[in-house]
C-alpha cells in the first residue's frame, strides 16, 4: 500500500469514528455562509418533544443549526452546552420589540448579557416588531432608535441583527421592514426573508426583484413548503419540502447567484405529526437540491 492511499485511509477512519451512530452527515453545502438549520421543530410535534430532544432530533437529520426564542434564563448555559455537543450552531435567536411609545419596556433587558455570552457563535438576533398596526409610520422615529439600541449592543458581541418580518406585526411588510433598517442606519442590521410571510403579505409582488435590490441587507432566509394562493399556514403556505407548488430551487438558485452568505432556514411551524418524518423527507429534499446547484 503505498503512503498516499495509506493517510487517505487512516482519515476516512478517523472521520467514521467521529460520526455519531444513527446520525446523519451534516446537509451538504452549495452557500458560503452558516449552512441549514430548523426552526419551529416542536410547535406542533405530536411528540411533544422537549427543547433537548429537539436538539438531539435536529442534530441527528444532518442540519447545521436551530432557530429558536433568545434564552433569556438559566437555560442558556444547558442549551449552549447541548449544542456544542452536537456540533450545532444557533443560528437565529429572536425576541420580540415593543415600538408603542405606550409601552413600559420595549424589551427585556437581560438582552444585553446574553448577547454578550453568544458572542463568536455566528448568531443572528431577529426582532419580532409589534406594538402598532402595520406599517404604522407614526412609529418610524421610536422603531428605528429601537433597532438602532439593539444593532449597537449586537455589535459589541460581532453580532448581526435582523427584522424578522411577520403577518399582523408592525413589520409584517418587507419594504417597510426595509425602510425601518435604513432609518436605523447600522452596517449589522437587516431583515429576513421568510417565505411563508413574504407570500401571505406581499405575494402580490415578485421576490427575484426584492432579492435583486436588497440582498446586502437579508441576514436571514427562512423557507418550506408552499402552495402559491393559499391563505392558511398549515397544509397551505407552510409544507414540508416535497410539497407545494413554489419553486425553492429557482429562490436557492437565485440566492446562490447573487452571493447569499446568510443562514437558511427550514420553517416547521404548523406541520403536525411525527418532527422526525416531516424532517427526513425535508432534509432528502435539501439534499436532491444542494446537488442541483
Amino acid at each position: 500500500m503505498n503512503a498516499h492511499r495509506h493517510v487517505w485511509l487512516s482519515a476516512l477512519l478517523v472521520l467514521l469514528i467521529a460520526l455519531p451512530a444513527g446520525a446523519e452527515e451534516k446537509s451538504p453545502k452549495a452557500f458560503p455562509g452558516r449552512g441549514f438549520f430548523a426552526l419551529c421543530v416542536g410547535n406542533h410535534d405530536a411528540k411533544k418533544r422537549s427543547v433537548p430532544d429537539q436538539f438531539r432530533l435536529i442534530a441527528e437529520m444532518g442540519f447545521d443549526g436551530v432557530g429558536d426564542p433568545l434564552w433569556l434564563g438559566q437555560e442558556m448555559d444547558a442549551n449552549l452546552k447541548l449544542m456544542d455537543e452536537l456540533k450545532l450552531c444557533p443560528a437565529m435567536l429572536y425576541v420580540r420589540v415593543n415600538v408603542s411609545p405606550k409601552a413600559k419596556q420595549a424589551y427585556d433587558p437581560r438582552i444585553k448579557d446574553a448577547l454578550a455570552r453568544l458572542k463568536g457563535r455566528g448568531t443572528v438576533l431577529c426582532v419580532l416588531m409589534q406594538g402598532l398596526k402595520p406599517g404604522d409610520a407614526s412609529g418610524l422615529d421610536h422603531g428605528a432608535a429601537l433597532l438602532r439600541e439593539l444593532g449597537d449592543m449586537a455589535a459589541a458581541s460581532g453580532m448581526k441583527v435582523s427584522i424578522y418580518h411577520h403577518m399582523s406585526d408592525w413589520t409584517q411588510n418587507l419594504s417597510f421592514a426595509l425602510e425601518v433598517v435604513r432609518k436605523a442606519d447600522r452596517p449589522n442590521v437587516g431583515v429576513n426573508f421568510n417565505l411563508c410571510h413574504w407570500l401571505m403579505a406581499d405575494g402580490d409582488k415578485d421576490y427575484r426583484a426584492f432579492l435583486r435590490a436588497n440582498v446586502g441587507r437579508v441576514f436571514v432566509v427562512t423557507l418550506n413548503g408552499a402552495k402559491l394562493g393559499s391563505k392558511t399556514w398549515t397544509n397551505g403556505l407552510i409544507q414540508p419540502l416535497d410539497c407545494g407548488d413554489f419553486d425553492n430551487l429557482e429562490l436557492l438558485k437565485l440566492l446562490k447567484e447573487l452571493d447569499y452568505r446568510g443562514p437558511i432556514g427550514l420553517m416547521c411551524y404548523g406541520v403536525g405529526g411525527d418532527a422526525r418524518e416531516h424532517l427526513v423527507r425535508s432534509m432528502k429534499v435539501w439534499k436532491e437540491w444542494m446537488g442541483k446547484l
